[in-house]
């Protein structure tokens, strides 16, 4: 016998009636935290922003989710397509749903991170200007923390965060607050930081 709810209805039945335009959907993205080893320090690949928001800053390779596709299969396609880079082993770090850390609306994004031996040679492409990978650097002063970003070029990206914590110490990443920054988009430099601290 079909089960039905608690209105008699069976799923066929409730589907026929089920409006989903009924509840308003976020974005979804897929980040790539690409970490590797230059120096005997860590080094972080970023891409620098060829379009709005925050064209001319450096953010993660990523992108949206296309339908019919998983959010790890958008962070393996937005890697190759924005680096050349391919990456068949990725790990989810977190999803991070922080309401207003979009310009462009309610967006969410699950972020992936990997670690490679060496710095592979990265070219930016399709709405990538520039890929490159820079040396972390961060220090803190209570709940305050300084991340600054260098590469060898000498660009040299900055932001001071707010960052609180759960009961057990963990970094909370949506409580966390970007307080000001500098050629970071969006806010990847918490990720960055919640990435480095789960290493």
């Amino acid at each position: 016998m079909e089960k039905v709810n608690k209105e008699g209805k069976t799923l066929s039945e409730f589907l026929a009636e089920y409006n989903a335009d009924a509840w308003k959907k976020p974005s979804v993205t897929s980040d790539i935290v690409l970490f590797s080893v230059r120096e005997e320090r860590p080094v972080v690949l970023l891409i620098k922003r060829g379009n709005h928001p925050f064209v001319g800053d450096w953010a993660f390779p990523g992108g949206f989710v296309n339908e019919n596709e998983s959010c790890e299969d958008a962070a393996k396609r937005e890697l190759a397509e924005e680096t050349g880079l391919v990456k068949e082993e990725l790990e989810q770090l977190i999803t991070v749903s922080t309401p207003n850390r979009d310009p462009r609306g309610w967006t969410v994004t699950n972020c992936f991170f990997a670690v490679t031996d060496a710095p592979e040679n990265a070219v930016g492409a399709d709405d990538a200007d520039e890929a490159d990978w820079f040396f972390i650097d961060y220090a803190s002063s209570g709940e305050t923390y300084e991340l600054v970003l260098k590469n060898l070029r000498g660009d040299i990206l900055r932001a001071v965060m707010t960052v609180k914590r759960t009961k057990s110490g963990t970094m909370d990443i949506n409580a966390t607050t970007v307080d000001s920054c500098d050629g970071i988009a969006f806010d990847h430099a918490k990720i960055i930081l919640y990435a480095i601290e789960r290493l």
